[in-house]
């Protein structure tokens, strides 16, 4: 009889207990997070009824801004164009989601198998991303709740800056996670973590 298969995160680790992490938090942290439910949302948001549709569901309303996230009730919604949002947010609101606009035209697909989910908090967090990452991240150019599909280390990545820490959340492909994951901790050694 074949033995059930667990499930691994993108580092190879086996569920939970499987998340890596690296660092001090006093200086910086890298931690692999857990799986979270991962949605592409799009809608014309001046289709009031599917974006009311999708606002109920989720809890948050949705940024019409370009380059903000919002966050709230355990939920990330990130903007990555006029018409897209990427929609991180626990395991049921996917089916929800979808159900809540049949009838109107709004796309939910669930993409949680493509992408893996890092933090890197703390005082030289900045430090490390501004070795490999396309975009300026100075505080006056990008602050706590933006975002933005850029590169880092030469891999796409959607970044959200989340607190003054500063911390971030880095979304990455889960073929590359690992090749970042290294990455990242290499740029860390500078800093004796």
């Amino acid at each position: 009889m074949a033995e059930p298969l667990t499930a691994r995160t993108a580092l190879g680790g086996e569920g939970a207990a499987g998340l890596r992490a690296h660092g001090d938090p006093a200086v910086v942290v890298l931690r692999e997070l857990p799986a979270a439910a991962m949605i592409d949302l799009r809608l014309d948001p001046a289709d009031a009824a599917a974006l009311n549709a999708a606002q109920t569901v989720l809890s948050l309303d949705l940024s019409l801004t370009p380059g903000k996230a919002v966050t709230g009730a355990g939920r990330a919604a990130w903007w990555f164009g006029p018409d897209q949002w990427l929609v991180v947010a626990p395991p049921a609101d996917a089916t929800r989601l979808v159900r809540a606009l049949y009838g109107v035209a709004a796309s939910a697909v669930d993409v949680s198998d493509l992408r893996a989910e890092f933090e890197l908090a703390g005082p030289r967090a900045i430090d490390v991303l501004r070795k490999g990452c396309a975009i300026d991240l100075h505080p006056r150019a990008f602050a706590p709740g933006d975002c933005a599909l850029t590169a880092l280390a030469r891999v796409r990545v959607a970044l959200r800056q989340t607190d003054d820490r500063p911390g971030y959340r880095v979304l990455v492909e889960r073929s590359v996670a690992p090749y970042l994951w290294d990455w990242l901790t290499d740029a860390m050694m500078e800093f004796d973590v």
